[in-house]
């Protein structure tokens, strides 16, 4: 990686995916401590002093003072997302010798992790010490034992010749990009935890400044049973739980708590409901989409 006294860092932010098990809501517009998890990443990578940071995921997505590209095929995995997002950081003289941009430093994460300001600090700080001085990149490591290649700092010379070598990177493994580098990992402290599931975001916004929990409040099925829970409730409703969109219907009320107040979310739904089931002309989305985009503006 770069010299001290050399250091450039630009950062790739990784915000596509499905979200399967979110049931297809927007991971990078989930909040947690007041914040969209992209707000929360993005502010991370200036604080890091990154010069130009690329998101990759939906155009719609807001993020200001980002490009916002898209990776090619859309959902083609991270390591298509990551080679969009350094062909968004144009290189200043054609990648040659000397050329500050090649010689930078790129910061690439995930969109996902609630603590991803702790992250940079831990990557940062092995970067400025002898661990990773010699090496390719650094990455983090969680307490299993597992590779976080979307916690890393990545030598940009190094990462382009992976990807060059790597060669068709739809659907390719971060795994398989990375084996071709010389990575240092160090210990993430726990800052790599991610949301991927319902309960992973309820301990993410149950967790204490000092990383403890709170109780969950109220008896009832955790996030992780909201798909059996969806099914039982539909039986007794008549409903096909296919025709049940639970990313949106979440989506619409975590808008509505925020912009309006708590008490907003569950009416909010039920009046969508209300206005499905009346005929109304516009499909659910669309109405589910007008009622969040009027939630926001109540907001600001």
């Amino acid at each position: 990686m770069s010299a001290p006294d050399e250091r450039r860092l630009d950062a790739v932010i990784l915000a596509g995916g499905r979200a399967g098990r979110l049931g297809g809501a927007s991971k990078p517009d989930l909040v947690v401590g007041g914040r969209r998890l992209l707000e929360t990443a993005i502010e991370a990578t200036w604080s890091a002093g990154a010069r130009r940071v690329a998101v990759v995921g939906p155009p719609s997505l807001d993020a200001p003072g980002c490009l916002v590209v898209r990776e090619d095929p859309p959902f083609g995995g991270p390591v298509a997302a990551l080679a969009a997002g350094l062909a968004a950081l144009p290189l200043g003289a054609a990648g040659s010798p000397g050329d500050p941009d090649a010689d930078a430093d790129v910061l690439v994460l995930a969109c996902d992790m609630p603590d991803v300001a702790d992250a940079v600090a831990r990557l940062l700080e092995a970067r400025d010490s002898s661990n990773g001085a010699d090496a390719d990149g650094i990455c983090l490591l969680d307490a299993s034992g597992r590779t976080q290649w979307l916690a890393a700092l990545y030598s940009r010379r190094a990462l382009e010749h992976a990807l060059v070598a790597l060669g068709d990177v739809d659907g390719a493994a971060m795994r398989r990009l990375a084996a071709s580098l010389d990575l240092t990992a160090v210990p993430d402290g726990g800052s790599t935890q991610d949301i991927d599931t319902w309960s992973d975001l309820d301990r993410a916004l149950h967790r204490r400044g000092d990383g403890t929990m709170t109780e969950p409040q109220g008896p009832g099925p955790g996030p992780d049973d909201l798909d059996g829970w969806v099914a039982e409730a539909a039986g007794l409703l008549g409903l096909d739980p296919a025709d049940v969109p639970i990313g949106t219907v979440l989506d619409l009320a975590r808008r509505a708590a925020h912009g309006v107040a708590r008490p907003a979310a569950p009416v909010t739904t039920f009046m969508l409901g209300l206005a499905v089931g009346a005929g109304r002309p516009e499909d659910l989305a669309t109405l589910a989409g007008r009622l969040g985009d009027l939630a926001d503006r109540r907001g600001t």
